[in-house]
């Protein structure tokens, strides 16, 4: 159905009236029907009815943008993150002999509003718990005496703050024994029992890496099913800082097809959530939503340019936005690409070539259109505060609770 669709590239240079230019070109692109996208998901082309979840993960480092917060809109806002030790114990002290940040702010004054805030507007607060190496996820999952020491400390931390839900954010990267995997399974078990004797009303997710429905990874769906409430996909760095080329973020579409010879990509967000319905069901899924991009110098202004080694960097909302009234930028020129059903910007900085890949309310649109007619649960910002002060991309997340 997409070779029928009309091919559509927009670029607009953006001279001194860069930021109209710019509305004007986010309001004349082309958006897809998501039907077309919805009919290559396992069949799931029938809306769910029922409420969609919006959960909001707020990083500690974005504390100072507190003041300035829209959380309005969510329904779960996700404090993140206390990290584990090898141990099983929350990671409080650095080797420093100093206070870890994700345990400082949590502490704070200033959290403790915002948690407060979300409280009064009828939001449930979630602790995400973070362990991030496989040694580490090892140390923990393969040993009884540490695993039940994480339970109980990670219980610890949800009573005495008052949390509603846990997230538990394990990232083992690289293939897993059976074991690690099985040894999973058996702590999500016992840390939701040990909750629920806690919270009648506790509910547990997961964070999960957007190709797990076809990789070995740390985690059994199957298996997580029946325990877990919400799956979250990462649905995002599908390039990173550090690839080889720039490209999208987040990108929608644009896996390459056999017979295809235009610029294509390895994986997309369309082909990882096929895989993943297969196993779970549709509205146990929320899909992972970036409110960043990367930038980075480029050899050239190409689609999936070639990009110079460590000029890799995150660029938040923020920062993209700034671009358009930058006097140091010239020649910026904004992208929409069919492919991915993303925008990008390349600009000149002197006798540099960079490019930024990113998600705007246009491809935002495409997202939330897929995840309402697909019937997925919701969706997972990260993260919340990297859009402050702009707030044109909670448009189209606010259309989740309409029809």
């Amino acid at each position: 159905m997409f070779r029928q669709i009309k091919s559509v590239l927009l670029v607009v240079v953006l001279v001194l009236s860069g930021t109209s230019a710019y509305l004007l070109w986010r309001n004349t692109l082309p958006l897809v029907s998501p039907i077309a996208l919805v009919e290559v998901l396992s069949g799931h082309s029938t809306a769910s009815k029922s409420p969609k979840i919006i959960y909001g993960f707020f990083p500690y480092w974005n504390l100072k943008y507190a003041n300035d917060l829209n959380i309005n809109s969510l329904t779960h806002f996700a404090y993140f993150a206390v990290d584990l030790n090898s141990n099983g114990t929350i990671n409080k002290v650095n080797i420093k002999n100093e206070q870890e940040p994700g345990w400082n702010k949590l502490n704070s004054k200033t959290t403790g509003k915002l948690l407060y805030q979300s409280q009064l507007l009828g939001q449930k607060t979630v602790l995400t718990v973070t362990a991030m190496e496989p040694d580490l996820i090892d140390s923990i999952l393969n040993d009884r005496l540490n695993a039940a020491t994480a339970i109980s400390s990670i219980l610890s931390v949800y009573r005495d703050f008052n949390f509603n839900d846990l997230n538990i954010d394990f990232e083992y990267v690289g293939k897993p024994s059976l074991s690690i995997r099985k040894n999973f399974v058996i702590f999500i078990q016992d840390l939701k029992a040990a909750c629920l004797n806690l919270n009648k009303n506790c509910q547990l997710d997961i964070d999960i890496f957007a190709d797990s429905g076809s990789k070995s990874r740390l985690w059994d769906l199957g298996a997580l099913n029946s325990t877990v409430d919400h799956f979250i996909v990462m649905a995002y760095d599908y390039y990173r800082k550090n690839s080889a080329q720039a490209g999208p973020v987040a990108p929608l579409t644009g896996k390459c097809q056999t017979g295809r010879t235009s610029a294509c990509l390895d994986q997309d967000i369309l082909t990882h959530l096929s895989q993943i319905t297969k196993l779970l069901s549709p509205e146990k899924i929320l899909l992972g939503i970036p409110f960043y991009g990367y930038e980075w110098q480029t050899t050239s202004r190409n689609f999936l340019a070639n990009i110079y080694p460590r000029t890799g960097s995150l660029a938040s909302y923020s920062r993209i936005q700034s671009l358009f009234s930058d006097p140091t930028v010239s020649s910026l020129s904004a992208v929409w690409s069919e492919t991915t059903l993303s925008p990008y910007l390349i600009f000149e900085t002197g006798s540099e070539t960079h490019q930024i890949y990113y998600e705007d309310p246009a491809s935002l649109q495409q997202k939330i259109k897929l995840v309402k007619s697909a019937g997925l649960g919701g969706i997972a910002i990260w993260a919340i505060g990297y859009e402050t002060p702009y707030q044109e991309l909670w448009g189209p997340i606010n259309d989740l609770s309409s029809p």
